[in-house]
């Protein structure tokens, strides 16, 4: 061992020589966490403003935050393209295009953002700027990491998804006080889409000499018949269903959250916007930790076998559902306590999700798989929405949509006790 490769040997009887796996890796992987923080900047800069936006665009509330939907659709179906042209091109070239998505567009709404129809254009492109980045994590540390730090390399990533999450949403109000047009505040969150390009396309061209070699490759005919092998898996269908309830639980939770500790009696806690603010924090401070947490488990513990943890992850959300409980709110730690819990839990569920994918296939199709599972469950965080959103409005409060979320928890739960046949070539 030098003192900059890390060495793996490979078991005797497979006559495969050492991998080496080189400690610039982790340079590489701050790709993925950069593209990660550029999006999450870029669509969450929108949430603070929409009401500005829809008097300066002249269009209802309504309108405005159908942009936000916008953004959902797109990142959903970029998911279906992003994971081929990964398995063909390589991680470089979805991570830098991802980057790119999140920078140029955004800097665009300084000159564009003065229509409607620009600026919905404008969030379709930066939707598709999730699924190149997401799509490319999970094969980049398949091929840069050694099995054993595979976990915590996927849960970093993992954690800057909140953590980008609370940069948008704070900078883009202070940015908006300081320069009081929307356009401009928008513009110039895209350094950090900047940023991650220009890092992007620094490191991965460095990358070149030193990326692990890869020992076994297969030809198109045996890699399509690898593929459509993984397609009529039972195992493969599971996981888009697991992966829809994930969506569901984190895009219900972190959007219905706020306004339940807002809400006056008894449609929510009564607590208002401020108090509010500050316990999504907490939440997001647990979903950051989870991540990496979860990762370290999954490392130490549990052998780099995604299905134990992701449990864990599944059954930490569904202490989300304790928060409606006055037993809970009315003591002051123990509802921190839930709010940390539940929230590290549904901070650890996508990484982990990513984990299984890249244990379940062969690393020719983890791009592939990762659009599959990936674009289909995306759809979750729509459907999760639609459907808190008709509870909350036939009850009248948020007891039911709590519910909901803690349901879809429960089925993720179940979902990791069923064991089918794993994918052929696995």
């Amino acid at each position: 061992m030098t003192t900059d490769v890390d060495t793996v040997k490979c078991p005797a009887a497979t006559h495969v020589p050492a991998i080496q796996y080189p400690k610039f890796r982790w340079a590489v992987l701050a790709t993925a966490c950069l593209a990660v923080i550029a999006f999450q900047v870029s669509v969450m800069s929108y949430g603070p403003l929409l009401g500005e936006i829809a008097k300066n665009l002249g269009v209802s509330l309504a309108q405005a935050v159908n942009l936000m939907t916008v953004f959902m659709l797109f990142a959903a179906l970029s998911f279906f393209v992003a994971g081929p042209l990964c398995d063909r091109y390589g991680v470089p070239t979805v991570m830098v295009t991802s980057a790119f998505l999140s920078a140029v567009p955004t800097a665009a709404t300084f000159w564009l953002g003065y229509s409607y129809a620009a600026v919905a254009v404008i969030r379709a492109l930066q939707g598709c700027a999730v699924g190149f980045a997401l799509a490319g994590m999970a094969p980049l540390v398949l091929r840069w990491f050694p099995p054993h730090q595979r976990g915590l390399a996927l849960g970093i990533p993992g954690a800057c998804n909140p953590l980008g999450a609370i940069l948008g949403v704070l900078a883009s109000p202070a940015l908006f006080r300081s320069s009081g047009n929307w356009q401009h505040t928008v513009a110039l969150l895209s350094g950090f889409g900047w940023f991650a390009l220009v890092y992007c396309l620094v490191v991965f061209q460095v990358a070149k000499s030193c990326a692990p070699k890869v020992t076994v490759t297969l030809d198109k005919s045996s890699i399509a018949a690898v593929f459509r092998a993984a397609m009529r898996s039972p195992f493969t269908w599971v996981g888009v269903v697991a992966t829809f309830a994930v969506n569901w639980i984190m895009q219900s939770a972190f959007s219905l959250s706020p306004s339940y500790f807002a809400e006056p009696k008894p449609v929510g806690l009564g607590m208002g916007p401020l108090a509010a603010g500050q316990l999504m924090g907490v939440v997001q401070l647990g979903a950051i930790v989870g991540p990496i947490v979860g990762g370290l488990l999954l490392d130490k513990l549990f052998g780099g076998k995604a299905r134990g943890v992701l449990s864990i992850a599944f059954l930490l959300s569904l202490t989300y559902c304790a928060i409606q409980f006055g037993s809970i709110y009315n003591s002051r730690p123990l509802f921190l306590l839930f709010l940390v819990l539940s929230g590290a839990g549904i901070g650890m569920l996508f990484p982990l999700i990513q984990s299984q994918i890249n244990e379940l296939y062969d690393h020719h199709i983890v791009g592939r798989m990762n659009g599959v599972w990936l674009g289909f469950g995306a759809f979750g965080g729509s459907a999760g929405l639609f459907v808190n959103s008709i509870a909350l409005k036939h009850t009248g409060n948020y007891i039911m949509p709590i519910n909901i979320i803690s349901a879809a928890a429960a089925v993720g739960l179940l979902l990791c006790a069923i064991r089918p046949a794993k994918p052929q070539g696995s």
